[in-house]
């Protein structure tokens, strides 16, 4: 399992790092910096997940406490960016999703300062950093996105909306609230939920293929 998972991580981080490109050259205007933002704290939190499973230095990875939880903050963010896409509505504008990720990065950092570290090492995944506020954290997570959940589900009655999108949209907002389920009932497959970060960078990817095709019509 652990060979799994450093192969997912390294999936996560390459992929990333190609997307990242990719939406510097093909996405719109109006959510270039938004998703670029997100990309590159998706990046840094899986950097700092692979860098936990080599480092030998321990005074160092209690520096890595804000990123190592980023899922929790760049997951709804992504939810909002590929949901705007997918509502193909020109009329919505976009700057609310800045306003809204101010808000959950502003609760966010708030659960992290009021947050205790712990540091456990695995024989298998290296360096664990652990918090004791990380039930809050994860239903803050679960929360955020069971509404996401509902709206794309409501919005599936829409006319215009991608609705192959939006139900692949919904599947993965699942995974990602039964990793955070798990978690909190004290099960995990890896040390850190890493299949639902897997399937949205994969939609991710997919959005901006889309961007791809519309600029080269």
């Amino acid at each position: 399992m652990n060979f799994a998972y450093y192969l997912i991580l390294l999936f996560i981080i390459c992929l990333s790092f190609l997307i990242l490109k990719k939406n510097l050259e093909v996405s719109p205007k109006k959510i270039k910096i938004y998703t670029t933002i997100v990309i590159l704290l998706f990046i840094l939190r899986h950097v700092g997940l692979f860098l936990l499973c080599i480092l030998r230095n321990s005074n160092f990875i209690y520096s890595l406490k804000p990123i190592i939880f980023l899922n929790n903050l760049t997951i709804p963010l992504m939810v909002l960016a590929i949901t705007y896409v997918y509502l193909r509505s020109e009329q919505l504008k976009f700057n609310w999703n800045y306003i809204i990720a101010i808000v959950l990065s502003a609760i966010y950092i708030a659960i992290l300062y009021i947050s205790k570290v712990t540091l456990d090492v695995n024989n298998l995944y290296g360096f664990i950093i652990k918090i004791n506020q990380e039930i809050l954290l994860y239903l803050f997570t679960l929360i955020i996105l069971g509404v996401f959940l509902i709206i794309n589900v409501i919005l599936l009655d829409e006319k215009f909306v991608n609705k192959n999108g939006i139900r692949l949209m919904i599947l993965a907002i699942v995974v990602v609230m039964l990793e955070s389920v798990m978690i909190l009932g004290g099960s995990r497959c890896f040390p850190y939920p890493v299949i639902g970060d897997l399937i949205f960078i994969i939609i991710m990817n997919s959005v901006l293929d889309s961007f791809k095709k519309a600029k080269n019509l």
